[in-house]
């Protein structure tokens, strides 16, 4: 059964300027989740609900031409459930869907070439079949990365950096673009999915969140299966239970969780979009976005801090 979550978002933009404009991450709809009902409230001189055109990411917009603090309230239900692999089901396809294929194509932190490429040709080596494939580049990352707390936000996910640098750690999103890029450089179609945290975990309690979700945003990722479909994994997650919990690698709980994530998502998580290195609409002053599971805001055309909220001045509850 669906699982009904509600959320709340408590902004107040007190930065001064003539102008503010804010873009914030919507649900969107999929075979996991639907979303209920979305309504907002506030000061602005204008609001509406927008899609991205690349990604067909859904934006809440708002806009104050005037005022030295401007509010907004917006208030989030959503249906989501667990999602399950059944591998006996996955039979493996040759033809990619066009739409599919753009999560073949690089991106400016997503890179396909270069070390990426010679990353993925030696852990791929050997291995036959999509499956075999992303479950070897899968087990490197979770035996070669590490999570690194002293990140701030959920990372940069500049793939090409981590990789060049032989230093392999970062928080969700580096860990999870380094999976993307191997696995689209390997002819794989994946990309990451962003998202929030907004209840308690039933594998472990670093890997839920429920009260203040203000700081709970977390970034999964999926790759495509050719005649079947999108197949969930989170790397990262596995990373963070090792760490939070000071477990070593070949630990048996880690191997449970490390077997779970690979093909099964949690009914606790809230995903907003797959959009990278891409424009908001209404088109943003500083482009490209990096990624978008924080609210932006600018003021006067210049871009406030999201990975600082008690500076932008924005609370989520669950």
């Amino acid at each position: 059964m669906p699982k009904k979550i509600r959320i709340l978002y408590s902004i107040s933009i007190n930065q001064s300027g003539r102008k503010a404009s804010l873009w914030l991450p919507a649900p969107f709809d999929t075979d996991y989740q639907k979303l209920v009902s979305l309504d907002y409230e506030g000061d602005y001189s204008k609001a509406g609900i927008f899609k991205e055109n690349m990604y067909n990411t859904p934006i809440l917009y708002a806009e104050w031409e005037e005022g030295e603090i401007r509010k907004i309230k917006v208030k989030i239900e959503a249906e989501i459930k667990e999602r399950v692999t059944e591998w006996s089901e996955v039979k493996e396809g040759r033809n990619i869907p066009e739409d599919i294929k753009m999560f073949l194509m690089p991106t400016l932190h997503i890179p396909v070439d270069g070390i990426v490429k010679k990353y993925t040709n030696k852990i791929t080596r050997g291995k036959a079949g999509v499956v075999e494939k992303v479950k070897a580049i899968y087990d490197w990352i979770v035996e070669n990365t590490y999570r690194e707390p002293k990140i701030k936000g959920c990372g940069l996910g500049d793939v090409k950096s981590i990789l060049l640098s032989g230093n392999f750690c970062g928080k969700c999103v580096d860990i999870g673009s380094i999976f993307v890029a191997l696995a689209r450089a390997s002819g794989i179609p994946a990309r990451e999915v962003f998202g929030i945290r907004v209840d308690k975990s039933k594998i472990s309690p670093s890997l839920g969140k429920t009260g203040d979700i203000t700081t709970a945003q977390h970034c999964k990722a999926e790759f495509y299966v050719a005649g079947y479909g999108w197949i969930p994994v989170d790397p990262a997650d596995v990373r963070k239970i090792i760490l939070e919990e000071d477990l070593p690698l070949k630990d048996a709980r880690v191997r449970e969780v490390r077997e779970y994530l690979f093909g099964n998502w949690e009914d606790n998580w809230l995903a907003f979009n797959y959009a990278r290195d891409f424009t908001l609409t209404p088109p943003q002053n500083k482009t490209p976005l990096n990624y978008f599971m924080y609210p932006y805001c600018e003021v006067d055309g210049s871009p406030l801090d999201y990975f600082e909220p008690k500076t932008f001045s924005y609370e989520i509850s669950s």
